[in-house]
């Protein structure tokens, strides 16, 4: 069934059927030919920018912690003696990272490579256009639902949409989204992390993963503006790469419940708000907010504001669990939020063979040479697709993204430490 885009996000669930129109595989002639004009244009993109590489120059890795210093994970030494040197800083809790905290538990050992190595031969210190587009498509099984997720997000503007592209490309390179996720768990906040501030619980009515956002343990005071901004990034990205075995779709639920004032944090809020709608335009099913306080009002308002038109309508607030129930079936709702799912988040340190791959060079390099031809694949699958008449989806272009996602999956845990929510 094709539900139109202009459809709100409690219609859509109502009627209990996925939202296939405008998808890879349910285009209508219209979209198709947004898809296709983006495309044209990424593909002179590509070939107009391989000299000019973009610079990393608001990396969140570099915002505090070892990296901040520069200094190698895996040179003893050098580390021992930078914690001798912040001794003070680290132990205390606001500015702890997971690493520092292992660091300090006496756990020594290196849990991923000192050396970060960029995909596809680019520099530490920039990145070229073409290589972070390709490394974005890895969230999806086809580079198509990449492209598609912005022509949604500007309602099928092929020149908006591929501005969009643009737009999420430049800022992943710019803020070191890549590094960040090859670091992973060891560069967030302490707290943040055993508080549980973004936890996977049960799946929405279609079987998207759930991710809920318990704000009132969110508390500014306890942590710095630069861990916040981190944890923004990572937790999204995270959610959109745990979403690929689940059409690359999820749920964000917003739980409100004990909000108090001290728990207002608009900044934060921004963040996630304009991170998703750049970022990750496709990514979100709906975005939930189970609101039960007097305080909210406001802030809505002030949220709502900062919404475009598609992420307002797939966006709702829910006063119980009754509500929820629309959304997501009540033994998938936890039992704080009036359901029936008994869910006791625990966070669990990450361990030194969780990320082995990362380790083995040779590995990589077969695997990494793989994605590289299936890149190379696609691209002339697509080139040969925009000159011609045939469809989008015809045998050969089919097989390429197929061949895409193999590849994809096989660099995956070379290329990035592994979720808490792969290690419980």
């Amino acid at each position: 069934m094709t539900v139109p885009d202009t459809a709100d996000i409690g219609q859509i669930y109502s009627q209990g059927e996925r939202q296939l129109g405008g998808t890879v595989g349910h285009l209508d002639a219209r979209q198709e030919a947004a898809l296709k004009a983006v495309w044209a244009k990424l593909l002179a993109h590509f070939d107009s920018t391989a000299d000019t590489p973009i610079p990393v120059d608001k990396s969140l890795v570099r915002l505090s912690g070892l990296a901040k210093d520069a200094v190698a994970t895996d040179d003893a030494a050098a580390v021992a003696q930078w914690y001798a040197d912040h001794a003070v800083q680290v132990a205390e809790v606001k500015h702890q990272l997971v690493r520092d905290k292992l660091y300090l538990d006496g756990h020594h050992a290196p849990l991923v490579p000192g050396a970060f190595a960029p995909l596809l031969g680019d520099p530490q210190d920039s990145r070229r256009f073409s290589s972070a587009f390709w490394q974005a498509c890895m969230r999806y099984a086809s580079p198509d639902t990449y492209v598609i997720g912005s022509l949604r997000a500007t309602e099928w503007d092929a020149d908006k949409a591929f501005a969009h592209v643009v737009h999420s490309v430049q800022r992943r390179i710019s803020q070191e989204i890549d590094r960040l996720m090859w670091e992973g768990d060891l560069l967030m906040n302490r707290r943040i992390s055993e508080n549980g501030l973004c936890i996977r619980t049960g799946c929405d009515k279609f079987g998207y993963p759930v991710f809920v956002v318990p704000v009132r343990l969110n508390i500014a005071r306890e942590r710095t503006d630069a861990d916040v901004e981190k944890f923004a990034a990572y937790s999204l990205e995270k959610v959109a790469q745990l979403a690929r075995k689940h059409e690359g779709r999820a749920v964000l639920l917003y739980d409100f419940s004990g909000f108090k004032l001290e728990n207002v944090d608009l900044s934060f809020s921004k963040i996630l708000i304009t991170t998703v709608q750049e970022l990750y335009p496709y990514t979100f099913s709906a975005t939930l907010l189970f609101v039960n306080s007097w305080l909210f009002s406001g802030i809505w308002k002030v949220m709502r504001g900062w919404m475009d038109p598609v992420v307002a309508r797939r966006t709702m607030i829910v006063k119980d669990a009754k509500a929820l129930e629309t959304f997501i079936p009540r033994d998938q709702i936890p039992t704080s939020m009036g359901g029936q799912l008994k869910f006791q988040y625990q966070y669990v340190y990450p361990t030194t063979d969780e990320n082995a791959k990362m380790f083995d060079a040779e590995g990589r390099q077969r695997a990494e040479h793989e994605f590289a031809a299936s890149v190379e694949a696609f691209s002339k699958q697509t080139k040969e697709w925009v000159g011609g008449s045939q469809s989008y989806n015809n045998e050969s272009r089919t097989q390429a993204a197929a061949a895409f996602d193999s590849a994809a999956v096989e660099l995956d845990p070379y290329i990035r430490a592994r979720f808490v929510e792969e290690r419980t």
